[in-house]
């Protein structure tokens, strides 16, 4: 008989059992029915056939086992029996495959996020032969951003090595379907693009080598298939269709395949165009660095290989560019740098990304956060098993008295966690489902949403099925080990047991459940009390009702920043804007330029200070304070003066101890030679100081504000306009309509509120803060039902001992003691384990708090507070349980 019969026939249980019946009845009828024929009696004829047919039970077994696999047929009675042994319990059942569920649940979510974003490669040809560069000059994060000439200097060495192509980080702009303006997300790319990575088109064609031969001579783009599907429904006709972009006209040509987003996991690219499509400067100026640069290596080449060739180039064509970058009046620190820096191909299989460089570490921590939790429940569960394994010591007792070996019962415990494990299993893949999309939206900040493709996919459901499978291991095994082990002739004598053995077994899972708990609660705190730190600080400005207006002037208009001077007294007219002023970046908005500054007598500085060109009123609008000296005038901006304030890290790093108000400056022009200055400005630009600001937060809540210098703003074809009122929404359309006065020479674009921008920048901090608050709430859930588990099992075994106490004198608070002094100690011992984890634990976490450290009493006390709240609460039932037993019922139990 084939296996898949035997298979059958032991999921069918009943019908076999019938089918047997039948054929065994069958063989005696017809043997009596042959003694009948001879002459015999149907009585003797039945007792005759009885007799030849001999043991009938013995045939009936064999005939079972040789149509049946028997190990299967234990596995369903055992589930079976499970079931109702989980179903009679359905209360605690229930609340036990919720918290793994939970559990199970956060690591899947953990572990979809970390796939999405840092494990899984691209989808593309051969991923493991992509590589990307990166240059190593002194700082913390190497560079990966390089400039169009190089990229052709490198491309002309790598001969046989590797294929190069180059991609530009995200730009995101307004483009123009059927008059129709979205906001997009585009990439620069060359154009072997595609053919590099392996990827074809779902329909048309994609990018060539010969849509990037010339500048402005490939105006053609290849559309992702998620935006082909949002925007034009699957409908082919899209391809062929024009569109605008950044000032130019585009045609789709085609759309990439299904499932490719680009190579920057997190951002979602809309659609690629050749990067010769981008401005002639950036295509021939060495400064302009925005692509990135990768490459697939050629069979039998090893990155350390193509990396010596690239070095050669790259080093050589620094050189060349040095005398344009470097002027005498630079430290020679800076060229020493830029000459000396190292070229590295790193692993590309997974692309390159922003989000996972701010997040990699965060998730990781989270994930390990997610797996204490889950070790927490299982902790929890193992009581609850071991408990119930003591209760049944009888019942195991008789079964194997009976004839039911260890590997039996083993396997009968085992299917009862394995059962509750699947259950969990089942719900703890739906709220990973569900939590990682939500975890995504809190990724990404309100201009540049995170895109991650987390689908239920086979990588997910066989992690959720070993998180599943590692549970139940960790929860099951010692109670299955412990109830198949239980010695037949103790466990049937009448009270035989001991009870201080029986709850023995449950302290080392307490105190590791307080242990784990304690890590949770750790981490947990030091990140709500880190963010709670970055949520009140003091930025230097008021970050409330204040709006940004983005300005653009054509590039054909002369002294755009004066337009932009009278643009601001029309603003100042409008009902509602209490105040106004114009910046060339705003604050917190990705924006900042840099410059070293050198003083008279002094060696050149190596340290840069942030430049911010602003106009009169900006100081005012943005809530700045002004400590010392004037604020600029519309005088300054339109003769372009050389008055500038200062802040007050400016003042101490130049002028330590000394009134800054009338001192001097030069900011250097260090791309030219000296030769082009007249002495008096030799040492670049004079600066005159006339006032003194407050310290200001730019671009980080975390960093301390840089030295800073405000000078008045000049030409310029950017901008931001600072708005401060108390109804933004109803004012911006007012302002313009004020910007449109001037017609085409200034064009108001995006609007952004201040306090957003501020917010965005702390989406790591809130996202940490968030989930570790949560896994912190959870775990003090599970401790306090774990700790009044054990105590409530506690109380009921030693019911009979408590009563003799009673009955002996004791008092209540003696019987209250001797039930949480044992809990006391085990938490104390779990607590002392949890301190010395949190010391591990405290090393990774340490680099993402601010101004909260592991060793602050508030970082200890937080995690103690909240489990002794918990144990206390916990204890409180089981306490009064064992206060008010009856000595008289008690000694009448066993």
């Amino acid at each position: 008989m084939s296996w898949f019969s035997r298979a059958a026939n032991a999921l069918g249980g009943g019908r076999l059992d019938k089918e047997l019946d039948e054929e065994m009845r069958f063989h005696m009828e017809a043997r009596a029915e042959e003694l009948m024929r001879d002459g015999s009696s149907p009585t003797e004829a039945q007792r005759e056939a009885q007799r030849r047919l001999g043991n009938s039970l013995a045939y009936r077994e064999e005939s079972r086992d040789a149509r049946l696999a028997g190990w299967l047929e234990s596995l369903g009675k055992d589930a079976r029996f499970g079931v109702r042994i989980l179903w009679k319990d359905r209360v605690v059942t229930l609340a036990a495959i919720l918290s793994l569920a939970l559990a199970i649940g956060a690591c899947a979510a953990a572990f979809a996020l970390i796939d999405a974003l840092i494990l899984r490669p691209l989808p593309v040809d051969q991923p493991d032969r992509l590589v990307y560069l990166a240059y190593e000059e002194g700082r913390p994060v190497p560079a990966i951003a390089f400039s169009y000439p190089m990229l052709e200097r490198l491309r002309a060495v790598s001969g046989g090595r590797a294929d190069l192509f180059a991609a530009s980080g995200q730009y995101l702009n307004s483009a123009v379907f059927k008059s129709e303006p979205e906001k997009v997300r585009a990439e620069f790319v060359s154009g072997n693009f595609f053919s590099v990575l392996g990827l074809g088109p779902e329909i048309g064609r994609v990018l060539t080598t010969n849509d990037d031969l010339t500048p402005g001579g490939g105006p053609v783009a290849v559309l992702s298939h998620n935006f082909w599907m949002r925007r034009f429904g699957g409908s082919r006709a899209a391809v062929g269709q024009w569109f605008r972009f950044a000032g130019k006209r585009f045609q789709i040509v085609g759309v990439a395949r299904r499932g490719f987003t680009g190579i920057e996991p997190g951002t979602l690219t809309d659609f690629w165009i050749p990067q010769t499509m981008s401005s002639a400067e950036s295509l021939q100026r060495w400064e302009m660095q925005w692509f990135r640069i990768f490459g697939r290596l050629k069979p039998g080449v090893t990155a350390a290989q193509a990396a010596l060739a690239f070095q050669a180039a790259f080093t050589n064509t620094r050189r060349e560019w040095a005398p344009l970058a470097f002027g005498a009046n630079d430290a020679p620190e800076f060229k020493q740098r830029f000459l000396n820096a190292k070229l590295v191909l790193r692993p590309g299989a997974s692309g390159t990304s922003n989000l996972r460089q701010a997040f990699a570490r965060p998730m990781w921590i989270l994930a390990v956060v997610a797996a204490l939790v889950l070790l927490i429940a299982c902790s929890n569960l193992a009581n609850l098993f071991t408990a119930r394994a003591m209760a049944r010591e009888r019942e195991m007792a008789l079964r194997i008295s009976i004839g039911a070996g260890r590997p039996r019962l083993l396997q009968q415990v085992l299917i009862e966690g394995a059962l509750l494990a699947a259950l969990a299993c089942v719900l703890g893949l739906s709220f990973g489902a569900v939590a990682a999309p939500a975890i995504v939206g809190m990724l990404g900040s309100s201009q540049n949403p995170a895109y991650l493709d987390l689908h239920v996919g086979w990588r997910m459901i066989l992690f959720t099925a070993l998180s599943g499978l590692a549970a139940m291991v960790l929860f099951a095994l010692v109670p299955a080990l412990r109830a198949s082990g239980t010695a037949p002739q103790e466990a049937l004598k009448s009270g035989g047991a001991k009870h201080s053995g029986r709850s023995a077994m449950l302290r080392p899972m307490l105190a590791a459940q307080v242990a784990f708990s304690f890590m949770v609660l750790f981490a947990g705190g030091m990140f709500l009390f880190s963010f709670q730190k970055l949520v009140n600080v003091d930025l230097g400005f008021a970050r409330n009702g204040v709006a940004l207006v983005s300005l653009t002037a054509s590039n054909k208009v002369q002294d755009a920043h004066l337009y932009m001077t009278q643009l601001i007294d029309r603003v100042r007219a409008v009902p509602g804007v209490r105040s106004a002023g114009i910046s060339a970046y705003g604050l917190f908005a990705d924006g900042r330029w840099t410059d070293t500054v050198r003083l008279a007598g002094r060696p050149p500085e190596t340290a840069e200070s942030v430049i911010l060109p602003i106009t009169p009123g900006y100081l005012g609008t943005m809530g700045i304070r002004l400590l010392a000296g004037r604020d600029l005038t519309v005088e300054d901006v339109m003769k372009q003066s050389s008055s500038v304030l200062v802040n007050e890290a400016f003042a101490r790093h130049y002028f330590p101890g000394e009134d800054p108000i009338g001192r001097q400056f030069f900011r250097p022009l260090s791309n030219l030679p000296d030769s082009d200055f007249h002495d008096a400005n030799r040492l670049g630009i004079p600066q005159q100081i006339v006032g003194l600001v407050r310290d200001v937060h730019y671009d980080s809540v975390r960093e301390p504000a840089p030295p800073t210098y405000y000078i008045p703003l000049a030409q310029t074809w950017y901008a931001s306009l600072a708005v401060r009122t108390d109804d933004p929404l109803r004012v911006i359309s007012l302002v313009r309509e004020a910007v449109r006065g001037f017609g085409h020479s200034l064009q108001a674009s995006e609007v952004r509120l201040q306090s957003t921008l501020v917010n965005d920048d702390l989406i790591r901090e809130r996202l940490l803060a968030i989930l570790s608050g949560f896994f912190a709430l959870v775990a003090v859930v599970l401790a306090a039902v774990g700790l009044y588990g054990v105590l409530s099992y506690s109380v009921a075994r030693r019911t009979r001992e408590i009563g003799i106490r009673v009955a002996l004198g004791a008092r209540c608070g003696a019987v209250v003691r001797l039930v949480v002094t044992e809990a006391a100690v085990v938490i104390a011992v779990g607590l002392a384990a949890g301190v010395c984890g949190g010391k591990l634990l405290a090393g990774s976490v340490g680099k993402l708090l601010y101004e909260v450290k592991p060793t602050d009493v508030a970082s200890i006390a937080f995690p103690v507070g909240c489990l002794l709240a918990a144990a206390a609460l916990a204890a409180v039932r089981p306490a009064m349980r064992a206060a008010g037993v009856d000595p008289s019922v008690a000694l009448r139990e066993e």
